[in-house]
Protein backbone atom coordinates (compact mmCIF):
# COMPACT_ATOMS: atom_id res chain seq x y z
CA UNK A 1 0.00 0.00 0.00
CA UNK A 2 2.45 2.72 1.06
CA UNK A 3 5.17 2.28 -1.77
CA UNK A 4 2.24 1.75 -4.52
CA UNK A 5 0.47 5.62 -2.17
CA UNK A 6 4.49 7.34 -2.14
CA UNK A 7 4.81 6.44 -5.65
CA UNK A 8 1.76 8.18 -6.71
CA UNK A 9 2.85 11.57 -4.49
CA UNK A 10 6.25 11.78 -5.11
CA UNK A 11 7.95 11.61 -8.53
CA UNK A 12 11.56 11.34 -7.28
CA UNK A 13 10.77 8.22 -5.27
CA UNK A 14 8.89 6.44 -8.20
CA UNK A 15 11.84 7.63 -10.30
CA UNK A 16 14.30 6.03 -8.01
CA UNK A 17 12.45 2.68 -7.71
CA UNK A 18 11.04 2.82 -11.65
CA UNK A 19 14.84 2.89 -13.05
CA UNK A 20 16.60 -0.01 -10.97
CA UNK A 21 14.47 -2.16 -13.84
CA UNK A 22 14.74 -2.52 -17.54
CA UNK A 23 11.64 -5.12 -17.41
CA UNK A 24 9.37 -6.06 -15.08
CA UNK A 25 7.54 -9.69 -15.47
CA UNK A 26 4.54 -10.20 -13.16
CA UNK A 27 3.25 -13.80 -12.48
CA UNK A 28 -0.44 -14.79 -11.70
CA UNK A 29 -1.49 -12.00 -13.42
CA UNK A 30 -5.57 -12.97 -13.13
CA UNK A 31 -5.20 -12.76 -9.41
CA UNK A 32 -3.81 -8.59 -9.10
CA UNK A 33 -5.91 -6.35 -7.12
CA UNK A 34 -6.59 -2.67 -7.97
CA UNK A 35 -3.24 -1.54 -5.03
CA UNK A 36 -1.41 -4.66 -7.11
CA UNK A 37 -2.18 -3.25 -10.79
CA UNK A 38 -1.32 0.04 -9.90
CA UNK A 39 2.08 -0.47 -8.50
CA UNK A 40 2.88 -2.55 -11.40
CA UNK A 41 2.12 0.42 -13.42
CA UNK A 42 4.01 3.12 -11.82
CA UNK A 43 7.53 0.66 -12.11
CA UNK A 44 6.79 0.15 -15.78
CA UNK A 45 5.65 3.97 -16.70
CA UNK A 46 9.15 4.86 -18.46
CA UNK A 47 10.29 1.70 -19.82
CA UNK A 48 7.15 0.25 -20.59
CA UNK A 49 8.28 -3.40 -20.88
CA UNK A 50 5.99 -5.34 -18.63
CA UNK A 51 5.28 -9.13 -19.41
CA UNK A 52 2.39 -10.57 -18.07
CA UNK A 53 1.63 -14.30 -17.26
CA UNK A 54 -1.75 -15.72 -16.64
CA UNK A 55 -5.07 -16.97 -17.47
CA UNK A 56 -8.73 -15.12 -16.84
CA UNK A 57 -10.03 -18.78 -16.82
CA UNK A 58 -8.25 -19.23 -13.74
CA UNK A 59 -9.28 -15.94 -11.68
CA UNK A 60 -11.33 -16.97 -8.47
CA UNK A 61 -10.07 -14.69 -6.15
CA UNK A 62 -12.34 -12.11 -6.46
CA UNK A 63 -13.78 -12.40 -3.04
CA UNK A 64 -10.04 -11.25 -1.99
CA UNK A 65 -9.91 -8.38 -4.43
CA UNK A 66 -8.97 -9.81 -7.80
CA UNK A 67 -10.02 -8.11 -10.60
CA UNK A 68 -9.95 -10.44 -14.15
CA UNK A 69 -10.56 -7.28 -15.96
CA UNK A 70 -7.04 -6.06 -15.52
CA UNK A 71 -6.08 -9.65 -17.38
CA UNK A 72 -8.60 -9.20 -19.62
CA UNK A 73 -8.22 -5.35 -20.81
CA UNK A 74 -3.83 -5.54 -20.48
CA UNK A 75 -4.10 -5.25 -24.17
CA UNK A 76 -6.16 -1.86 -23.83
CA UNK A 77 -3.97 -0.47 -21.31
CA UNK A 78 -0.65 -1.09 -22.28
CA UNK A 79 -1.61 -0.69 -26.46
CA UNK A 80 2.53 -2.07 -27.55
CA UNK A 81 1.37 -5.31 -25.81
CA UNK A 82 0.92 -8.42 -27.88
CA UNK A 83 -1.23 -11.71 -26.33
CA UNK A 84 0.76 -15.17 -26.83
CA UNK A 85 -2.04 -17.67 -26.17
CA UNK A 86 -0.70 -21.47 -24.29
CA UNK A 87 -2.91 -23.49 -25.52
CA UNK A 88 -1.37 -26.72 -25.40
CA UNK A 89 -2.06 -28.64 -21.74
CA UNK A 90 0.77 -31.14 -20.39
CA UNK A 91 -1.39 -31.92 -17.79
CA UNK A 92 -4.70 -33.25 -18.77
CA UNK A 93 -6.05 -35.87 -21.41
CA UNK A 94 -8.40 -34.72 -23.89
CA UNK A 95 -11.83 -36.10 -22.13
CA UNK A 96 -10.96 -33.72 -19.24
CA UNK A 97 -10.13 -30.71 -21.27
CA UNK A 98 -12.98 -31.46 -23.63
CA UNK A 99 -14.99 -30.84 -20.10
CA UNK A 100 -13.27 -27.83 -19.03
CA UNK A 101 -13.36 -26.37 -22.28
CA UNK A 102 -17.10 -26.63 -22.53
CA UNK A 103 -17.65 -25.36 -19.30
CA UNK A 104 -15.66 -22.40 -19.51
CA UNK A 105 -17.04 -21.15 -23.12
CA UNK A 106 -19.67 -19.94 -20.95
CA UNK A 107 -17.89 -17.29 -19.48
CA UNK A 108 -18.70 -14.20 -20.15
CA UNK A 109 -15.75 -11.75 -21.53
CA UNK A 110 -13.26 -14.15 -21.73
CA UNK A 111 -10.28 -14.28 -23.85
CA UNK A 112 -10.10 -16.96 -26.40
CA UNK A 113 -8.11 -19.77 -26.41
CA UNK A 114 -8.73 -23.20 -26.52
CA UNK A 115 -6.56 -26.25 -25.04
CA UNK A 116 -5.47 -29.32 -26.32
CA UNK A 117 -2.96 -32.12 -25.35
CA UNK A 118 -1.34 -34.64 -27.16
CA UNK A 119 -1.38 -37.02 -24.67
CA UNK A 120 -4.88 -38.66 -26.37
CA UNK A 121 -8.81 -38.94 -24.76
CA UNK A 122 -8.41 -40.96 -21.96
CA UNK A 123 -11.24 -41.80 -19.55
CA UNK A 124 -14.35 -40.11 -19.50
CA UNK A 125 -15.61 -38.06 -16.37
CA UNK A 126 -17.37 -40.36 -14.21
CA UNK A 127 -20.82 -38.65 -13.08
CA UNK A 128 -22.11 -40.59 -9.93
CA UNK A 129 -25.67 -39.76 -8.21
CA UNK A 130 -26.17 -40.54 -4.87
CA UNK A 131 -29.13 -39.92 -2.92
CA UNK A 132 -27.22 -38.40 0.36
CA UNK A 133 -24.25 -36.89 1.72
CA UNK A 134 -23.17 -39.77 3.83
CA UNK A 135 -23.89 -42.36 0.97
CA UNK A 136 -21.30 -39.72 -1.18
CA UNK A 137 -18.78 -39.71 1.20
CA UNK A 138 -18.79 -43.66 1.87
CA UNK A 139 -18.89 -44.10 -2.36
CA UNK A 140 -15.86 -41.75 -2.58
CA UNK A 141 -14.13 -43.70 0.14
CA UNK A 142 -15.11 -46.83 -1.50
CA UNK A 143 -14.22 -46.31 -4.80
CA UNK A 144 -10.62 -44.94 -3.81
CA UNK A 145 -9.91 -47.72 -1.86
CA UNK A 146 -10.81 -49.75 -4.68
CA UNK A 147 -8.34 -47.95 -6.60
CA UNK A 148 -5.13 -48.20 -3.82
CA UNK A 149 -6.12 -52.00 -4.23
CA UNK A 150 -5.32 -51.84 -8.04
CA UNK A 151 -1.93 -50.24 -7.38
CA UNK A 152 -2.68 -46.03 -7.48
CA UNK A 153 -0.53 -44.49 -4.84
CA UNK A 154 -2.66 -42.04 -2.19
CA UNK A 155 -1.07 -39.02 -2.82
CA UNK A 156 -1.78 -39.19 -6.26
CA UNK A 157 -5.67 -39.21 -5.35
CA UNK A 158 -7.31 -35.68 -4.19
CA UNK A 159 -11.24 -35.15 -3.05
CA UNK A 160 -11.96 -31.65 -4.03
CA UNK A 161 -15.16 -29.54 -2.71
CA UNK A 162 -16.79 -25.99 -3.09
CA UNK A 163 -16.94 -25.52 0.92
CA UNK A 164 -14.89 -26.96 3.56
CA UNK A 165 -18.03 -27.90 5.79
CA UNK A 166 -18.02 -30.41 3.43
CA UNK A 167 -14.83 -32.38 4.64
CA UNK A 168 -16.77 -33.58 8.04
CA UNK A 169 -18.71 -36.92 6.32
CA UNK A 170 -15.72 -37.35 4.02
CA UNK A 171 -12.95 -37.68 7.35
CA UNK A 172 -14.82 -40.00 9.32
CA UNK A 173 -15.44 -42.35 6.69
CA UNK A 174 -11.65 -42.12 5.62
CA UNK A 175 -10.67 -42.58 9.34
CA UNK A 176 -13.49 -45.75 9.43
CA UNK A 177 -11.53 -47.12 6.00
CA UNK A 178 -8.53 -46.47 7.58
CA UNK A 179 -7.11 -45.03 4.36
CA UNK A 180 -4.80 -41.80 5.34
CA UNK A 181 -5.34 -38.58 4.55
CA UNK A 182 -4.21 -35.28 4.73
CA UNK A 183 -6.60 -31.79 4.99
CA UNK A 184 -4.67 -29.24 2.51
CA UNK A 185 -4.32 -25.55 3.89
CA UNK A 186 -7.54 -26.17 6.63
CA UNK A 187 -8.17 -27.85 10.03
CA UNK A 188 -10.24 -30.94 10.64
CA UNK A 189 -14.06 -30.54 11.38
CA UNK A 190 -13.56 -31.44 15.37
CA UNK A 191 -10.59 -29.30 15.15
CA UNK A 192 -12.22 -26.13 14.07
CA UNK A 193 -12.63 -23.28 16.19
CA UNK A 194 -15.94 -22.32 15.38
CA UNK A 195 -17.24 -25.71 16.19
CA UNK A 196 -14.98 -26.78 19.29
CA UNK A 197 -16.80 -22.69 20.87
CA UNK A 198 -20.34 -24.47 19.64
CA UNK A 199 -19.59 -28.20 21.55
CA UNK A 200 -18.39 -25.83 24.73
CA UNK A 201 -21.74 -23.72 24.86
CA UNK A 202 -23.17 -27.44 24.49
CA UNK A 203 -21.14 -28.62 27.37
CA UNK A 204 -21.57 -25.66 29.51
CA UNK A 205 -25.35 -25.76 28.66
CA UNK A 206 -25.49 -29.34 30.43
CA UNK A 207 -23.51 -28.79 33.33
CA UNK A 208 -22.87 -25.70 34.34
CA UNK A 209 -22.25 -26.39 37.98
CA UNK A 210 -19.78 -28.70 37.10
CA UNK A 211 -16.24 -27.61 37.23
CA UNK A 212 -15.24 -30.15 34.59
CA UNK A 213 -16.87 -27.51 32.06
CA UNK A 214 -14.35 -25.02 33.40
CA UNK A 215 -12.89 -25.17 30.64
CA UNK A 216 -16.22 -24.91 28.23
CA UNK A 217 -16.56 -21.68 30.07
CA UNK A 218 -13.48 -20.19 29.60
CA UNK A 219 -13.65 -20.33 25.75
CA UNK A 220 -17.29 -18.78 25.04
CA UNK A 221 -17.16 -16.11 27.61
CA UNK A 222 -15.70 -13.57 25.58
CA UNK A 223 -17.33 -14.68 22.34
CA UNK A 224 -18.93 -12.85 21.03
CA UNK A 225 -16.86 -9.90 23.46
CA UNK A 226 -18.57 -9.21 26.40
CA UNK A 227 -15.91 -7.46 28.19
CA UNK A 228 -14.64 -10.89 30.17
CA UNK A 229 -10.24 -10.06 29.85
CA UNK A 230 -8.13 -11.54 31.13
CA UNK A 231 -7.66 -9.48 34.40
CA UNK A 232 -11.78 -10.05 34.86
CA UNK A 233 -11.65 -13.93 34.19
CA UNK A 234 -8.35 -13.78 36.84
CA UNK A 235 -11.61 -12.40 39.44
CA UNK A 236 -13.98 -15.28 37.98
CA UNK A 237 -10.87 -17.78 38.83
CA UNK A 238 -10.16 -16.30 42.26
CA UNK A 239 -13.64 -16.12 43.05
CA UNK A 240 -14.10 -19.79 41.99
CA UNK A 241 -11.04 -20.87 43.66
CA UNK A 242 -12.24 -19.52 47.11
CA UNK A 243 -15.71 -20.56 47.11
CA UNK A 244 -14.91 -24.22 45.67
CA UNK A 245 -17.38 -23.54 42.81
CA UNK A 246 -17.07 -24.07 38.94
CA UNK A 247 -16.26 -20.94 37.32
CA UNK A 248 -19.87 -20.28 36.03
CA UNK A 249 -21.26 -19.90 39.87
CA UNK A 250 -18.17 -17.60 40.38
CA UNK A 251 -19.34 -15.24 37.54
CA UNK A 252 -23.09 -15.46 38.80
CA UNK A 253 -21.73 -14.20 42.24
CA UNK A 254 -19.48 -11.90 40.69
CA UNK A 255 -21.97 -10.30 38.45
CA UNK A 256 -24.69 -10.72 39.76
CA UNK A 257 -25.00 -7.25 41.39
CA UNK A 258 -22.69 -5.39 39.14
CA UNK A 259 -22.98 -2.42 36.96
CA UNK A 260 -22.45 -1.56 33.67
CA UNK A 261 -23.29 -2.70 29.91
CA UNK A 262 -20.54 -5.54 30.29
CA UNK A 263 -22.28 -6.81 33.43
CA UNK A 264 -25.30 -6.58 31.74
CA UNK A 265 -23.94 -8.56 28.97
CA UNK A 266 -22.77 -11.30 30.95
CA UNK A 267 -25.69 -11.56 33.34
CA UNK A 268 -27.68 -11.99 29.81
CA UNK A 269 -25.35 -14.92 28.83
CA UNK A 270 -25.13 -16.68 32.60
CA UNK A 271 -28.76 -16.35 32.35
CA UNK A 272 -29.63 -17.84 28.58
CA UNK A 273 -27.52 -20.69 29.56
CA UNK A 274 -29.08 -21.41 32.81
CA UNK A 275 -32.62 -21.10 31.01
CA UNK A 276 -31.38 -23.92 28.16
CA UNK A 277 -29.89 -25.87 31.19
CA UNK A 278 -32.98 -26.41 32.71
CA UNK A 279 -34.51 -27.76 29.63
CA UNK A 280 -32.38 -30.57 29.48
CA UNK A 281 -34.83 -32.78 27.62
CA UNK A 282 -35.10 -30.63 24.30
CA UNK A 283 -33.41 -31.98 21.21
CA UNK A 284 -29.63 -31.74 20.76
CA UNK A 285 -29.73 -30.12 17.48
CA UNK A 286 -33.03 -27.60 18.95
CA UNK A 287 -30.56 -26.68 22.26
CA UNK A 288 -27.62 -26.06 19.99
CA UNK A 289 -29.51 -23.65 17.60
CA UNK A 290 -31.10 -21.94 20.43
CA UNK A 291 -27.60 -21.47 22.49
CA UNK A 292 -26.50 -20.25 19.02
CA UNK A 293 -28.90 -17.73 18.72
CA UNK A 294 -29.85 -16.55 21.88
CA UNK A 295 -25.92 -16.09 23.13
CA UNK A 296 -25.19 -13.96 19.99
CA UNK A 297 -22.42 -16.50 19.03
CA UNK A 298 -24.28 -17.02 15.41
CA UNK A 299 -24.95 -13.39 14.98
CA UNK A 300 -21.43 -12.70 15.35
CA UNK A 301 -20.63 -14.02 12.08
CA UNK A 302 -24.08 -13.01 10.39
CA UNK A 303 -22.35 -9.63 11.15
CA UNK A 304 -18.93 -10.28 9.61
CA UNK A 305 -21.28 -10.81 6.19
CA UNK A 306 -18.60 -12.79 3.62
CA UNK A 307 -15.89 -13.37 6.22
CA UNK A 308 -18.03 -15.51 8.56
CA UNK A 309 -20.07 -17.40 5.89
CA UNK A 310 -17.66 -20.50 5.85
CA UNK A 311 -18.25 -20.49 9.99
CA UNK A 312 -22.28 -20.43 9.51
CA UNK A 313 -21.95 -23.27 7.22
CA UNK A 314 -19.76 -25.27 9.83
CA UNK A 315 -22.62 -24.42 12.73
CA UNK A 316 -25.46 -25.98 10.16
CA UNK A 317 -23.37 -28.90 9.39
CA UNK A 318 -22.64 -29.50 13.29
CA UNK A 319 -26.64 -28.69 14.11
CA UNK A 320 -27.46 -31.09 11.16
CA UNK A 321 -25.08 -33.90 12.68
CA UNK A 322 -26.55 -33.22 16.25
CA UNK A 323 -29.89 -34.42 15.09
CA UNK A 324 -28.54 -38.16 14.52
CA UNK A 325 -27.08 -37.93 18.44
CA UNK A 326 -29.74 -38.77 21.35
CA UNK A 327 -27.43 -37.70 23.95
CA UNK A 328 -24.41 -35.24 24.73
CA UNK A 329 -21.89 -38.09 25.59
CA UNK A 330 -23.15 -40.12 22.46
CA UNK A 331 -21.75 -36.97 20.32
CA UNK A 332 -18.53 -36.13 22.33
CA UNK A 333 -17.91 -39.30 21.81
CA UNK A 334 -17.92 -39.09 18.15
CA UNK A 335 -16.49 -35.85 18.29
CA UNK A 336 -12.92 -37.07 20.34
CA UNK A 337 -13.24 -39.76 17.88
CA UNK A 338 -13.32 -37.29 14.72
CA UNK A 339 -10.68 -35.45 16.29
CA UNK A 340 -7.94 -37.90 16.01
CA UNK A 341 -6.68 -37.51 12.44
CA UNK A 342 -5.94 -35.55 9.17
CA UNK A 343 -3.24 -33.15 10.23
CA UNK A 344 -0.10 -35.50 9.71
CA UNK A 345 1.05 -34.15 6.45
CA UNK A 346 3.82 -35.97 3.72
CA UNK A 347 3.49 -38.88 1.27
CA UNK A 348 1.29 -41.59 1.40
CA UNK A 349 -1.68 -39.59 2.01
CA UNK A 350 -4.74 -38.53 0.49
CA UNK A 351 -5.50 -34.66 -0.04
CA UNK A 352 -8.68 -33.03 0.76
CA UNK A 353 -9.35 -29.47 0.21
CA UNK A 354 -11.45 -26.89 -1.36
CA UNK A 355 -11.27 -26.25 -5.06
CA UNK A 356 -8.97 -22.61 -4.21
CA UNK A 357 -6.60 -24.39 -2.20
CA UNK A 358 -6.38 -26.99 -5.52
CA UNK A 359 -5.72 -24.03 -7.32
CA UNK A 360 -2.25 -24.98 -8.94
CA UNK A 361 -2.28 -28.60 -7.95
CA UNK A 362 -2.90 -31.54 -10.34
CA UNK A 363 -3.28 -35.02 -9.08
CA UNK A 364 -3.59 -38.50 -11.18
CA UNK A 365 -7.04 -39.20 -9.73
CA UNK A 366 -9.63 -36.00 -8.68
CA UNK A 367 -12.85 -36.82 -7.06
CA UNK A 368 -15.03 -33.64 -7.26
CA UNK A 369 -18.00 -33.71 -4.92
CA UNK A 370 -21.19 -31.51 -4.12
CA UNK A 371 -21.83 -30.56 -7.56
CA UNK A 372 -25.58 -29.59 -7.26
CA UNK A 373 -27.62 -26.56 -7.74
CA UNK A 374 -27.09 -23.94 -4.91
CA UNK A 375 -24.48 -25.50 -3.74
CA UNK A 376 -21.99 -25.28 -7.21
CA UNK A 377 -22.22 -22.66 -8.13
CA UNK A 378 -22.57 -20.94 -5.03
CA UNK A 379 -26.16 -19.43 -4.28
CA UNK A 380 -24.09 -17.01 -2.10
CA UNK A 381 -21.91 -15.87 -5.03
CA UNK A 382 -22.94 -12.94 -7.03
CA UNK A 383 -20.67 -13.53 -9.67
CA UNK A 384 -21.84 -16.77 -11.52
CA UNK A 385 -18.67 -16.42 -14.54
CA UNK A 386 -16.55 -16.80 -11.22
CA UNK A 387 -17.94 -19.86 -10.06
CA UNK A 388 -17.61 -21.07 -13.69
CA UNK A 389 -13.98 -20.65 -13.56
CA UNK A 390 -13.94 -22.15 -10.51
CA UNK A 391 -15.13 -25.31 -12.36
CA UNK A 392 -12.90 -25.11 -15.01
CA UNK A 393 -9.94 -24.80 -12.40
CA UNK A 394 -11.61 -28.02 -10.67
CA UNK A 395 -11.84 -30.53 -13.75
CA UNK A 396 -8.23 -29.25 -14.61
CA UNK A 397 -6.65 -30.54 -11.69
CA UNK A 398 -6.49 -34.53 -12.81
CA UNK A 399 -4.22 -35.60 -14.63
CA UNK A 400 -6.04 -39.03 -15.96
CA UNK A 401 -9.37 -39.52 -14.34
CA UNK A 402 -11.79 -36.97 -12.87
CA UNK A 403 -15.26 -38.33 -11.04
CA UNK A 404 -18.28 -35.50 -10.35
CA UNK A 405 -20.46 -36.33 -7.47
CA UNK A 406 -23.83 -34.73 -6.78
CA UNK A 407 -26.36 -35.73 -4.29
CA UNK A 408 -30.21 -35.55 -4.69
CA UNK A 409 -30.63 -34.90 -1.25
CA UNK A 410 -28.51 -32.30 0.77
CA UNK A 411 -28.90 -30.47 4.06
CA UNK A 412 -32.32 -31.09 4.52
CA UNK A 413 -33.42 -30.27 0.56
CA UNK A 414 -33.85 -32.00 -2.62
CA UNK A 415 -30.54 -30.58 -4.92
CA UNK A 416 -30.75 -31.26 -8.76
CA UNK A 417 -27.08 -31.70 -10.42
CA UNK A 418 -25.16 -28.55 -10.95
CA UNK A 419 -25.62 -26.81 -14.62
CA UNK A 420 -21.77 -27.27 -14.83
CA UNK A 421 -22.42 -30.94 -15.25
CA UNK A 422 -25.09 -30.38 -18.15
CA UNK A 423 -22.76 -28.83 -20.50
CA UNK A 424 -20.06 -31.06 -20.46
CA UNK A 425 -20.17 -33.39 -23.84
CA UNK A 426 -21.74 -36.57 -23.73
CA UNK A 427 -18.86 -38.32 -25.70
CA UNK A 428 -16.65 -36.63 -22.51
CA UNK A 429 -19.09 -38.24 -20.07
CA UNK A 430 -19.70 -41.59 -17.74
CA UNK A 431 -23.18 -41.88 -15.86
CA UNK A 432 -21.90 -43.84 -13.23
CA UNK A 433 -18.61 -45.41 -11.88
CA UNK A 434 -16.53 -46.62 -14.97
CA UNK A 435 -15.77 -49.70 -13.58
CA UNK A 436 -19.14 -50.48 -13.91
CA UNK A 437 -19.35 -49.64 -17.21
CA UNK A 438 -16.89 -51.33 -18.12
CA UNK A 439 -18.27 -54.49 -15.93
CA UNK A 440 -21.72 -54.48 -18.42
CA UNK A 441 -19.49 -54.34 -21.70
CA UNK A 442 -17.82 -57.29 -20.62
CA UNK A 443 -20.91 -58.81 -19.62
CA UNK A 444 -22.40 -58.25 -22.94
CA UNK A 445 -19.59 -59.78 -25.26
CA UNK A 446 -19.74 -62.64 -23.11
CA UNK A 447 -23.27 -63.03 -23.98
CA UNK A 448 -23.09 -63.17 -27.33
CA UNK A 449 -19.77 -65.52 -27.08
CA UNK A 450 -22.45 -67.89 -25.35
Amino acid sequence: LWPTVTMQRDEDYRLDWGRRFDAILADEFQDVNRLQYQWLQLLSRDHGDIFAVGDDAQSIYGWRGANVGYTRNFINDFPGGTMIALEQNFRSTGHILSAANAVIALDSGRLEKTLFTATGAGEPIEAVEFSGGLEEAQGIVFEIGRRLLEGVAPDDIAILYRFNFMSRLLEEQLLKAKVPYELVNDTAFWQRGVIRDALALLRLASCPDDMHSDEAFRRVINQPARGVGAKTLAKIEAVAEQDYVSLFQAAEQLFGSARGRSADRVRAFLSTIREISASGDAPLAERLRELLDRTGYADMYRAAGEDGRAALENLEELVGLCAEFATLADLFDHAALGSVSGQASGEGRVRLMTIHAAKGLEYGHVFLMGWEDRLFPSATNPDADEERRLAYVALTRGRRRVAVTWCAWRGGRFAEPSVFLSEIPSGALCRGWLRNRLRGTASSLSGRRV
